[in-house]
């Protein structure tokens, strides 16, 4: 088989001979993939940093391709399908599966680590209860981002959004556009985005965006405030994840408003405690996606409410893995997304 490989940290190569994953289950369903992305993950796997996907593996979870084989127990897929894949799932068994949480079972398997084979290799092997139909007018690399945007409609879709509110994302890497993206579905009063990269802000004006602040060369609370009439963001979403970023989340989001972490962030940050409790402020936290969330983008990227090929910056062959993760990894150019092709 063909695919990107991690042979151990700091090294990426192209291989044409992995193991080919097989049916096992009755319920497995076996894909070709033919788009794979590169997610932050597999940069973390790479340099060893990575809590779960360790060296050696094949990793790889934002996954699009054709159904080639199916178990006898699968009734909803066959052979020639395309779809996508919600690359997760749970044991079915603990208080968190049974009460429909089952992107919190502390069981839960993740498709590139852990032994299960992931999307960086030409075919991977997983449950028919992960997969999901990819609409005809998507293309495979549009599907590949169909589980970088779930992540925005799963903690969008738990946030209070109506037409009044004002949203602040800070961040604007793949994470932060999904969220604008799917906030957008909601049809709020504003939505804000956050960056120190004009390259990344320039990318979601052209997504539509109409409100935009380089945090590095604007005044942020000046800003937000110009932006919400001196009252603050009803929302700030955290795309991403430091000591400062939290700060300046707590400092512009509105008295009796509501921050929701979305990014990785490290154990230890101090945190604002005094003016989040003076200010009686919410906080939250979202961790992945449910196949609702994958469903719901499915459905606006293929109905026209999401144009997920803007999100695309680098497109490569995977026999040049070793030059994407490069890519992903040193950035000498600007980045949002890199796509690997079959």
């Amino acid at each position: 088989m063909r695919g990107g490989y991690i042979p151990k940290i700091e090294v990426a190569c192209f291989r044409d001979d992995l193991p080919e994953p097989q049916i096992e289950k009755t319920d497995d369903v076996k894909i070709k993939v033919q788009a794979c992305g590169i997610c932050g993950s597999e940069v973390h796997a790479y340099l060893g940093v990575h809590p779960f996907r360790i060296p050696p593996l094949v990793s790889g979870h934002e996954v699009a391709g054709v159904v080639v084989e199916v178990g006898k127990n699968v009734t909803n897929f066959k052979a020639g399908d395309r779809v996508c894949v919600e690359p997760q799932y749970g044991c079915g068994e603990c208080w968190y599966c049974k009460h429909d949480l089952y992107n919190l079972c502390t069981s839960k398997k993740v498709l590139g680590s852990g032994g299960w084979s992931g999307g960086l290799g030409e075919y991977i092997v997983t449950p028919e209860r992960t997969v999901v139909d990819l609409p005809d007018n998507l293309s495979f690399e549009q599907g590949a981002l169909i589980e970088t945007v779930a992540n925005g409609m799963y903690a969008v879709r738990h946030t209070e959004i109506g037409a009044e509110t004002n949203i602040v994302v800070m961040g604007t890497g793949p994470i932060g556009v999904g969220d604008y993206l799917c906030a957008k579905l909601y049809n709020p009063k504003k939505i804000v985005m956050v960056d120190i990269s004009d390259f990344n802000l320039q990318k979601v004006r052209e997504m539509g965006c109409e409100c935009t602040i380089n945090s590095k060369n604007e005044d942020l609370y000046q800003r937000v405030m110009d932006f919400t009439d001196g009252v603050g963001a009803d929302v700030t979403i955290l795309a991403y994840g430091d000591e400062p970023t939290l700060v300046q989340a707590c400092d512009i989001t509105r008295r009796g408003g509501t921050i929701v972490q979305h990014a990785l962030m490290l154990d230890g940050l101090s945190f604002p405690y005094r003016v989040h409790q003076q200010h009686e402020l919410e906080f939250k936290a979202y961790n992945m996606y449910q196949r609702k969330d994958f469903e719901l983008v499915c459905k606006a990227t293929a109905e026209g409410f999401m144009d997920l090929d803007k999100l695309i910056t680098h497109k490569y062959p995977i026999e040049k893995f070793k030059e994407a993760m490069y890519m992903a990894h040193k950035r000498p150019e600007p980045v949002l997304k890199v796509i690997m092709e079959f």
